[in-house]
């Protein structure tokens, strides 16, 4: 007994000059400045687990340690790894550690070192409960986290870092156009914030913690796309999209044909209603009788003819097609052998 107290006085010495006249604040203040991550850590470190979801619905769990159990009485050294991918080194971080659980022994005496700083020792913990802010204390990639710690065979303890979840509660208007900007309210929104439109990446115009202001991307595809709010890999709930991008025009099977001959339009980006695809010859809109996303069945309106290089365009949903194919509008009926006339 008089061996331990020895080491256990030694240990609150080198804590009480560690931290002299010192909180939280300062030892945290000093990896503020963001310790060396470990790009490949080695193969004895355990990878972080999958991001998963507490109990508590505001707040997500990144990764959480294995119980750290005491294999005899006496001092140990354990040796483990926060692994974070890169957007989480930006979101708001708390690292929290468990002394002891209903069932097994806390330490007693204990030092928490993070890439080789003092993080904190058992004089931190209230309750058996040590909680830290760790934003902006942490790199992308794996960073050593030591404990050397004091306690009976079977002490156990482990820890526990997350984030607030984000959470995304409406989204207007549920319609746009490329280029036009979207509404998104929500919670805890940050920096490295991300959103994301079908297979797009949307330019965040404004944002603050519970709003943000999106651009549609100019490349977006046209209809239902979904819009996810992420914070380095970590996401809000999905909202549904309508975008009215415009269609493109890439091809005819016809290269001449009379006013009143049927003619086959293809494409993307079409609405599958017809009423909701304008299609025109120079200008003058013709009948369209039958639609898909990639084709238009459409009636040549009454137009002067012979009329060569007459411009088909599309318009679907108010939004234009940017190109155009071409038509010779006479009385001879020629079919495309596969090449677009444009």
């Amino acid at each position: 007994m008089k061996k331990v107290a020895t080491v256990q006085s030694l240990v609150s010495a080198f804590v009480i000059l560690s931290v002299q006249g010192a909180a939280t604040l300062p030892v945290f203040a000093q990896l503020k400045q963001a310790p060396p991550a470990v790009s490949t850590p080695p193969a004895a470190a355990k990878p972080a687990e999958e991001a998963k979801e507490k109990k508590d619905d505001n707040i997500q769990v990144i990764q959480e340690s294995k119980p750290i159990v005491q294999t005899a009485k006496g001092w140990q050294t354990f040796t483990d790894y926060i692994n974070i991918k890169a957007g989480q080194d930006t979101a708001p971080l708390t690292l929290t550690f468990n002394n002891g659980s209903a069932t097994a022994l806390p330490f007693e005496s204990m030092q928490i070192f993070l890439a080789g700083r003092l993080l904190g020792t058992e004089k931190k913990f209230k309750s058996r409960v040590l909680t830290m802010d760790m934003t902006g204390a942490l790199g992308a990639g794996g960073t050593q986290m030591i404990i050397k710690a004091f306690g009976p065979q079977g002490a156990s303890m482990n820890w526990q870092l997350t984030t607030p979840k984000i959470a995304v509660t409406s989204m207007t208007p549920k319609e746009a156009a490329p280029g036009d900007k979207i509404s998104i309210v929500g919670k805890n929104f940050g920096k490295g914030l991300q959103v994301q439109m079908g297979k797009q990446w949307a330019k965040v115009v404004e944002m603050t913690a519970t709003k943000l202001t999106v651009e549609v991307p100019a490349e977006i595809e046209g209809g239902k796309q979904m819009v996810v709010v992420s914070q380095g890999g970590l996401k809000g709930k999905a909202q549904e999209l309508n975008i009215k991008a415009a269609p493109s025009v890439t091809g005819i099977d016809t290269l001449s044909a009379p006013p009143g001959q049927t003619v086959n339009i293809t494409g993307k980006g079409f609405s599958a209603t017809s009423a909701n695809n304008t299609v025109t010859f120079n200008g003058t809109p013709g009948s369209v009788v039958s639609a898909s996303t990639t084709q238009l069945s459409v009636v040549i309106p009454e137009i002067a003819y012979p009329q060569w290089d007459v411009q088909i365009k599309v318009k679907t949903n108010g939004q234009e097609s940017k190109d155009h194919v071409k038509i010779n509008v006479q009385q001879r009926v020629i079919e495309n052998s596969g090449v677009p006339e444009q």
